[in-house]
Parts: C-alpha cells; structure tokens; sequence
C-alpha cells in the first residue's frame, strides 16, 4: 500500500482512538508511535493503523457493537489491562456501565465463572475512574 493509504488509516485510527478514549490516551500512543525503534513504537503503529484505522472504521458495526465483540472476545482470554481500556472505550462509544455489566454477565457460560469473575472485577474498577 503506497504512503497515502497509510496515512489514511492513521488519520482513522487516530479519530476513532480520540472519539474512544481520549485525547490523552491518544497522545500516549501517539509519543509510543514516534518512539522510532523502541519497543512500543511497531505495536502502537499497528494499533493506530491497521486495529483503529482500518477494523474499527469500517461501516459494518457500529462502534457500540464492536465494543460489546472486544469486550467478549478479551474477557473470554482473561486480557485484564484491556478489558480495562475497552470498558473505557466502550462508554466513550455510548455503552452505559449496566450494558457492560450485563456483557460480562452474558460471557459467564462460555468462558466459566472464573474467567467472568476476574472481567467482572476489571470492568468494575474501570467504571469507578
């Protein structure tokens, strides 16, 4: 892909990540992405470019629903420092703190008791800040 298309989804993924979580929290990844060789920049290039840029702008799902998918699909790995992040981001794309309750509730039979419990606590503290 030439250098426009790049800078396209970047343009994407850097409003879609703003819109989510924050000015802030964009410009930590924004200073993670200029880092040059460090060991955040490929990983925060990707996350901005190809995750937010590219997933997360395309028509198909509303962002609501992609954060209920995200949230399901991290609390059934047990990815706790996400989970956090994507409840965030969740109510950043409207979803109200019962609704994502309720998805960690919905997640109890797949992905056991256990798994739903530590997503429970995450989400929990996550909506206290």
């Amino acid at each position: 892909m030439d250098d426009t298309g790049k800078s396209d989804r970047r343009a994407a993924g850097e409003q879609v990540v703003r819109e989510m979580f924050g000015e802030e929290f964009l410009q930590k990844n924004l200073a993670a992405a200029a880092d040059g060789d460090g060991p955040g920049a490929d990983t925060a290039r990707l996350a901005l470019e190809q995750c937010f840029g590219e997933i997360w702008a395309r028509p198909g799902l509303d962002r609501r629903s992609r954060s209920l998918v995200t949230l399901g699909v991290l609390m059934a790995q047990g990815h706790q420092w996400e989970i956090r992040n994507h409840v965030l981001g969740g109510l950043g794309n409207g979803l109200t703190a019962q609704e994502i309750l309720e998805a960690v509730i919905q997640t109890i039979p797949y992905v056991g008791l256990p798994a739903a419990g530590q997503a429970m606590s995450t989400a929990a503290r996550a909506l206290q800040e």
